[in-house]
């Protein structure tokens, strides 16, 4: 465990801190040990340190400041020994042999392979970005897109695996504010005074990005934006004497720096404090290169985007490869260190094609029935002059489902775009309603806390004055509706959960099947119909590519792998019940399987039988 005094919230400054004492100290009192950080609190050797807790001090210099004094600045660092990992656990859990997960372990291997990275490219969440990697683009309104790629460590049925895949985001682009102002308001005459609806946007947009000042010719500093001031620069004063005597903003880099400010128009930066703000002429600063964007961004620039980094699976699968060659893992320090190999090449894992479900029918149209092929089907000959829109939807019997009631929800969390710091988080919750058919649904949604993933109103009990307490909630709603459509109580629940991440497995699955518990016991004493909890993940960045050998029956016509591609064997967990399952045929770029993890199952479905049917609704 580390601890650095001053305290810095900043991972590269915590970073070049341990780099110089490694510098120091490294051949003596760390024993010759080349340690992984993550940045934060914790430190990795490969062995023993010779000292159970140790003290050291270090001195780093700001090469920005002019004055010696106050560049430099003295780091207390504290390294207490705070457990050993031991990877036999790790060994037996991936064996088969252990159930739960070395979290810890794992996150040390992966933390070592993250090491060299992270001093040689800008970090975001698990990927690494840099204009190294080739593309560029600028995607409108002051915003670039940079290649990169992503990393992660994962236990699979094979061992522990790496898990590479090509990313993109956008970027700031490094350039004068003015210029970023200019485009990102889509404005042509910088002349004209910013209303008050742009200022706010600006000041949304740059709040919290660095800029660097380049009205000094001796010097560069850097500072974080911290607002935007409330009147143009033209009527900014500020004191400049005890005596409270004020200066204009353009009157003072004129006598200072004989620097003449022409945006007067405009507002300025303001960087520190409001009890001690820096004013900053928005034409006197640079964006710094390498900041991301982490807001929203529009339609246009999605577009933008993916245009830019939209590739055939073929072109995709040689990226991979080009950027693992590119990270020669074989000769990364740490990875030697820590005695860790890492194969370059791509694993191959058996599939199969699950068939496509038969499609039905209105009954008036010349053809009742048809096959999909490839994923896709057309409507020609299909439906005559129905009834109504509602008789010609598309319909088929399933064979898991057809013996006992069934009812299926989908339920998902949408979170507030990011930069909204108080917007409520909005539940979204369906369920069929038309068993032994699965075509029709009724949905329900529910605003609940801000960025809150468990699904607040799955079940709920209010207090009515009159009635006592009155149960209620989306589930108990929904089941009603299946009662009252079908005649029937559903004898048995598909559950399928999106959005839910690893680390938030058990404590979903704990709240929303007690929900769904307690919703079924609220309309029947002893209703307790058997539940199958299925976790849905898109957002993943597992890649499958066909190994084609010249046989065109093997992908679609875009070069992908063929829709019903599942596969539940090497690359899945080691002792859980999961499956990808890629159902859809691709369209543009590199097809995205999705990720099944069933978390409970009380219906004993086989893989098989689970697979199938899942694969069948996806057609609905």
């Amino acid at each position: 465990m580390v601890s650095i005094n001053p305290e810095s919230k900043s991972r590269a400054v915590n970073r070049e801190v341990l780099s110089e004492l490694i510098k120091l100290h490294g051949k003596t009192s760390l024993g010759g040990k080349l340690p992984a950080y993550d940045g934060r609190k914790s430190l990795y050797t490969a062995g023993s340190l010779p000292f159970e807790s140790e003290e050291f001090s270090v001195t780093l210099v700001d090469p920005e400041k002019k004055d010696k004094e106050k560049a430099e600045r003295e780091y207390k660092i504290t390294i207490l020994i705070a457990g050993r990992t031991d990877l036999y656990h790790l060994q037996q859990f991936l064996k088969g042999r252990q159930r739960d997960m070395p979290q810890e372990t794992i996150q040390v291997l992966d933390v070592v392979l993250r090491e060299s990275p992270s001093w040689n490219y800008v970090t975001v969440s698990r990927s690494f970005f840099s204009t190294t990697f080739g593309h560029r683009g600028d995607i409108g309104e002051g915003l670039e897109c940079w290649r990169g790629y992503y990393q992660s460590l994962c236990p699979t049925q094979m061992g522990l695996s790496l898990n590479i895949d090509i990313s993109a985001t956008s970027f700031f682009k490094p350039v004068t504010v003015v210029q970023f102002v200019l485009e990102f308001l889509n404005l042509r005459d910088a002349s004209r005074p910013l209303t008050d609806r742009d200022r706010v946007k600006i000041k949304k947009a740059l709040r919290g990005v660095r800029v660097e000042t380049n009205h000094q010719e001796d010097q560069i500093r850097r500072y974080k934006i911290t607002g935007i001031t409330p009147v143009p620069m033209s009527q900014l004063t500020f004191p400049v004497d005890e005596r409270g005597t004020r200066m204009s903003v353009v009157q003072y880099f004129m006598q200072r720096y004989k620097y003449n400010l022409q945006y007067t128009s405009w507002p300025c930066l303001q960087s520190g404090s409001d009890a001690r703000p820096v004013y900053l002429p928005m034409e006197a600063c640079k964006i710094v290169e390498g900041q991301r964007y982490s807001k929203k961004l529009n339609d246009k620039q999605v577009t933008n985007i993916l245009r830019a980094t939209c590739q055939r699976p073929q072109q995709r699968e040689q990226s991979i490869r080009e950027m693992v060659l590119h990270n020669k893992y074989a000769e990364d320090k740490f990875a030697q260190e820590f005695g860790i190999n890492v194969c370059s090449d791509l694993v191959s894992v058996p599939a199969r094609v699950l068939p496509p479900p038969m499609l039905r029918y209105h009954d008036s149209g010349k053809e009742k029935t048809c096959v999909p092929s490839v994923g896709q089907w057309n409507m020609i000959n299909k439906v005559g002059r129905p009834p109504s829109i509602e008789k010609a939807f598309t319909r088929f019997g399933v064979p898991a489902l057809k013996n006992i009631p069934t009812i299926i929800f989908g339920a998902d969390v949408t979170p507030p775009p990011p930069g909204e710091d108080s917007a409520s988080s909005v539940a979204a919750v369906v369920a069929s309603m038309d068993w032994p058919e699965i075509t029709k649904y009724s949905g329900l949604v529910s605003a609940q806390p801000h960025r809150q993933e468990i699904i607040e109103n799955l079940f709920s009990v209010t207090k009515d004055p009159q009635r006592g307490n009155v149960n209620g909630g989306m589930i108990r709603e929904l089941l009603i509706a299946f009662r009252r459509k079908t005649g029937r109580r559903p004898e048995r629940i598909l559950f399928y959960r999106d959005g839910v991440s690893e680390g938030q497995f058990s404590h979903v699955l704990l709240h929303e099947m007690d929900a769904i518990r307690k919703a079924c016991a609220s309309l029947e004493e002893g209703y307790m119909p058997p539940v199958t909890f299925v976790v849905v993940q898109k957002r993943h960045h597992t890649r499958l590519f066909p190994e084609v050998h010249g046989r065109r029956d093997m992908t679609d016509k875009s070069g992908n792998i063929l829709p019903g591609t599942v596969v539940d064997l090497m690359i899945c967990h080691p002792t859980e019940f999961d499956f990808y399952l890629c159902s859809h045929a691709g369209i543009q770029g590199t097809s995205r399987p999705t990720h099944y993890h069933v978390l409970y199952d009380e219906n004993h479905f086989t893989a098989d039988a689970l697979q199938s049917l899942t694969n069948n609704l996806c057609y609905t």
